[in-house]
C-alpha cells in the first residue's frame, strides 16, 4: 500500500498550479456576494427590493445547478478530462458575466434594466457551478494518497486566503486609486469590476493548463459501464455512511460558521463597541491568522490521522467559543482572542474537511465500482449551501424577536446585544462542536482507508478482494 501511494505524489508545480483556483474561488464567490448588491442599488438604477430579490434567485440558482454540473461532469468524457472541460467551458461566460454586471446600460427601462441583471446573475451562477464542482471534484482524482490529498487541500486553502484580501479588502482600495485620479464613482467600481474579473479567470485560467493530465484515469468497471440516471446517481451516494456523516458535520460547521461571520460587525461594533479600526485588526487574526494556522497543520497531518485532528480543534474551537458567551468581552484584547479561538476551528475545518469527504468517494467505488466525485461533491457544496440559509434565517427572526433596530446602533437595548452575543458566540460554538463530534464517530480513519484502498486496487485489477477490517463502512456485504 505504501509503495503503491508513494507511485501517486503530485509535483510541487502540480499542486500550486491546481491550488490556485482557491483564489479564483473567492475572486468569484466573495467578491459579488460582497459587493453586487451594494452596486445595483447604489449605481445601477435597481430597488432595494429586486436587488434583493436577484441576489436570493441567483443563490437558488447557484443551488439548483450544483447537483446537475457536478453529474454532468462524471459522464462527460473528452480528450481534456471529465472535470477540465468545463473548466475551459466556464472560462468565457464567467468573465462576460462578471463584467457585465457591473455595466449599467444607457437608454433602457427599469423593468428592462432589472431583467438584465436577473439574467446576468443566472449566466454567473451557472458559470461559477461549472468552474467550482469540477475544480473541487479534480481534487479527489488527482492522487489516491491520502496525506497528498489533504496537503493539496491546505495548499488550495493558503492560496484561498490570498484571494479573501484580493476579492473582500483591495476592491475599495481599487476604487479609491480611481476615484483619486477623477474617475466618478460608478466607473471606479465598474473598472475595479473590470480588475477582479481578469485576475478570477486568469487564475481559472492557470488551473486548466496547470491540471493537463493530473486526472487519474480510471478504467470502466462493469458497474459503471451500467449507465445509471441522475436521481439513482444520487440516491447511492446518499448511502455512503462516511459520507453521510462528513456532509452532516460540514452542514453543523457551516450554520456555525454562518452565524459568527454575520453577526461578526454587530457583535464587534455595538457588544464590544471596538471602532472600525479596532474591528478591522480582528478580522485581520480571522483573514491572516488562518495561513499562519495552516502552515502549522500540515505538518501535524504527518503525524496525526487527519480525521482526529479535525475533530480535537473543531470542538476546542467551539468550547473555547462557548465559555465567551459567558465572559464580559469588553476589549480589544479579549476580542483578538476570541478571534484567535474562532480562526483555529475554522482553519481546520477549510482544510481538511474537503479531504475527508474524498476519502468516502473510494467507499462509494468500491461498492458500487463508479468514480462519481462530481456527484458526491455537488450534495456536499449543496448542503453547505443550506448551512448558510438555516443560519441566515435564524439571524433575522432572532433580531426581529427581540426588537433589533438599526437606527440606533450601539444604543440597542440589552436583550438585543445579548442575542447577538449569543448567536456570535453561544450558538456559533454549539454547532462546532457538534460538527466535531459527528466525525468523532466517523469510521474512515487512516488505518481503516489504507485497507480498503488495498482491496479497492484488487478489485479495479479483477482479483480477489475481501473486506476485513473495513466491514463497518459499507452498506452492503461481500462473499
Amino acid at each position: 500500500m505504501e509503495k503503491l501511494q508513494n507511485t501517486q505524489k503530485v509535483s510541487f508545480g502540480k499542486k500550486i498550479g491546481y491550488s490556485v483556483g482557491g483564489a479564483t474561488d473567492t475572486l468569484a464567490y466573495d467578491f459579488i456576494a460582497a459587493f453586487l448588491l451594494f452596486f445595483l442599488t447604489d449605481f445601477a438604477g435597481v430597488s432595494p427590493a429586486w436587488a434583493g430579490s436577484i441576489i436570493t434567485i441567483g443563490v437558488v440558482w447557484n443551488m439548483i445547478m450544483d447537483p446537475i454540473i457536478g453529474n454532468l461532469a462524471d459522464r462527460t468524457k473528452t480528450r481534456f478530462g471529465k472535470k477540465r472541460t468545463f473548466l475551459l467551458i466556464a472560462i468565457i461566460p464567467l468573465f462576460a458575466s462578471y463584467l457585465l454586471l457591473f455595466t449599467r446600460l444607457g437608454g433602457i427601462t427599469t423593468s428592462t434594466a432589472n431583467i438584465y441583471f436577473l439574467v446576468m446573475t443566472l449566466l454567473f451562477w451557472m458559470s461559477y457551478s461549472c468552474f467550482c464542482i469540477p475544480y473541487y471534484s479534480i481534487g479527489a482524482s488527482m492522487t489516491m494518497n491520502n496525506e497528498e490529498r489533504t496537503k493539496i487541500r491546505m495548499l488550495s486553502q493558503i492560496i484561498q486566503y490570498v484571494g479573501v484580501f484580493f476579492s473582500t479588502v483591495a476592491p475599495t482600495m481599487f476604487v479609491s486609486f480611481f476615484k483619486d485620479y477623477g474617475f466618478s464613482d460608478y466607473n471606479a467600481w465598474h473598472y475595479t469590476a473590470w480588475i477582479e474579473g481578469a485576475l478570477c479567470v486568469g487564475t481559472l485560467i492557470i488551473v486548466f493548463l496547470s491540471t493537463k493530465g493530473i486526472e487519474l484515469d480510471f478504467e470502466e468497471s462493469p458497474e459503471e459501464k451500467e449507465k445509471t440516471g441522475f436521481f439513482k446517481d444520487y440516491i447511492e451516494v446518499l448511502k455512503v455512511k462516511p459520507y453521510l456523516l462528513m456532509t452532516l458535520s460540514s452542514l453543523f460547521f457551516r450554520i456555525g460558521y454562518c452565524l459568527f461571520l454575520t453577526t461578526m460587525a454587530y457583535f464587534f461594533l455595538y457588544v464590544v463597541a471596538l471602532s472600525e479600526m479596532q474591528m478591522s485588526m480582528c478580522t485581520m487574526i480571522i483573514s491572516f491568522g488562518g495561513i499562519i494556522v495552516i502552515a502549522l497543520l500540515m505538518k501535524m497531518v504527518e503525524k496525526i490521522d487527519k480525521t482526529k485532528l479535525y475533530c480535537v480543534l473543531v470542538i476546542a474551537s467551539g468550547v473555547a467559543m462557548i465559555i465567551f458567551n459567558f465572559v464580559e468581552v469588553n476589549s480589544i484584547g479579549i476580542a483578538c482572542l476570541l478571534a484567535t479561538c474562532y480562526v483555529i476551528g475554522s482553519s481546520a475545518y477549510w482544510s481538511m474537511n474537503m479531504p475527508i469527504m474524498y476519502d468516502s468517494i473510494e467507499i462509494d467505488e468500491f461498492q458500487c465500482g463508479k468514480r462519481r466525485e462530481g456527484t458526491m461533491t455537488s450534495v456536499y457544496l449543496l448542503c453547505q449551501k443550506a448551512g448558510y440559509a438555516i443560519a441566515a434565517a435564524a439571524i433575522g427572526a432572532v433580531l426581529a424577536n427581540v426588537g433589533y433596530d438599526e437606527t440606533l446602533g450601539a444604543a440597542n437595548a440589552e436583550p438585543v446585544l445579548n442575542a447577538i452575543q449569543m448567536m456570535f458566540c453561544l450558538v456559533s460554538g454549539i454547532a462546532f462542536v457538534l460538527s466535531g463530534i459527528v466525525i468523532f464517530f466517523y469510521p474512515l480513519k487512516q488505518d481503516v482507508y489504507k485497507k480498503m484502498y488495498a482491496q479497492l486496487e484488487n478489485k479495479r485489477a479483477g482479483k480477489e478482494f475481501n473486506t476485513e477490517g473495513f466491514e463497518h463502512v459499507l452498506n452492503k456485504k461481500y462473499r
